[in-house]
């Protein structure tokens, strides 16, 4: 009796993925909510109002179910703006020619896993080119249009992306190392991964999602980590860098105004000149962190439940 019970189960599963399709393609609806396109197999999903929702884990899943009519709405309205055009697979060959060429055009290319040390590829429109896995050592993106960019596991060693284009890009686990970012575009950017002493100064990080979130994350929890990195006069209004390590960092005169600093480790980190002011430092860890001459302290939420002590600081908590 028990196994007839269990086949129709079956039966009836299969039944429902014929008559159901997944929403967004496939993607994982609390990713999309969230700013970020994950495609998945829809292995883990939920029958709401009708259709089906496709989630990365079951941690996504449950998020959804707290609040779905919310999470769809946020869904649709990103997935409209961001939805990734098909991408053609391009070959090693085609890529090096392209580059040659004058009017160099990777835009929509997937370039996924080539081998792309040490190229200049500054001249060349990349725009929402996925570079998934690829080899970039020493490349040379300064200035390159990468807007909605897909850099996942690529190899960023010594790349240089100073004043690049990077509006909207994803970038999760890259391996990077002396990766130069100074003056890029980073708005609304996605960004996950171990940076280590990356130069980000100067850049505009307006609304950049580089904090974590475990319900948007199939592999696991992965967070920014970039101790030492320079972030000096860097622009972080309304980011998200909650519980990232950035120890010993440089954030000289940058602007942090309204950003979520939750839980964020800034032990013997400089904040000297930079503007707080509306941020959210619940439970931030401020154990030796400089902050002389920084603006808004008295107006930002959560001060006095930061942790450690910071230098310059103490007349003001």
């Amino acid at each position: 009796m028990k196994s007839v019970q269990v086949f129709f189960a079956a039966v009836l599963l299969l039944l429902s993925q014929w008559v159901y399709a997944g929403e967004f393609d496939d993607h994982c609806v609390t990713a999309l909510a969230g700013g970020m396109l994950i495609k998945t197999k829809c292995e883990i999903n939920i029958i709401f109002d009708g259709k089906m929702y496709c989630f990365a884990s079951q941690e996504s899943k449950q998020k959804f179910s707290e609040n779905p009519k919310e999470m769809v709405i946020k869904a649709v309205e990103f997935y409209a703006k961001h939805v990734e055009p098909d991408r053609e697979k391009i070959s090693q060959a085609d890529v090096i020619n392209q580059i040659k060429s004058k009017t160099c055009d990777l835009s929509n290319k997937d370039a996924g896993y080539l081998e792309l040390d040490g190229m200049d590829l500054r001249h060349c429109n990349m725009n929402n080119a996925s570079f998934f896995g690829a080899y970039l050592r020493g490349a040379n993106l300064s200035g390159a249009n990468l807007e909605r960019a897909y850099l996942n596991l690529a190899r960023l060693e010594n790349a240089n992306l100073s004043y690049a284009n990077l509006k909207d890009a994803i970038i999760f686990q890259a391996i990077f190392d002396k990766t130069n970012f100074k003056g890029a575009n980073l708005s609304n950017a996605r960004v996950i991964g171990t940076l280590g002493n990356v130069d980000m100064s100067e850049a505009n990080i307006v609304k950049g999602r580089f904090g974590l979130d475990i319900g948007n994350q199939p592999m696991g929890a992965m967070r920014f980590d970039a101790v030492g990195g320079n972030f000096s006069n860097s622009n972080f209004e309304g980011a998200d860098i909650n519980r990232n390590n950035v120890r010993f960092a440089n954030f000289r005169n940058a602007n942090l105004r309204n950003a979520n600093l939750f839980r964020a480790d800034f032990s013997k980190a400089d904040l000297t000149g930079a503007d707080i002011s509306g941020a959210d430092m619940n439970e931030a860890i401020l154990d030796g962190t400089i902050m002389t001459g920084v603006k808004g302290i008295e107006a930002i939420a959560g001060y006095d439940r930061s942790k450690g002590e910071c230098v310059d600081c103490k007349v003001l908590r």
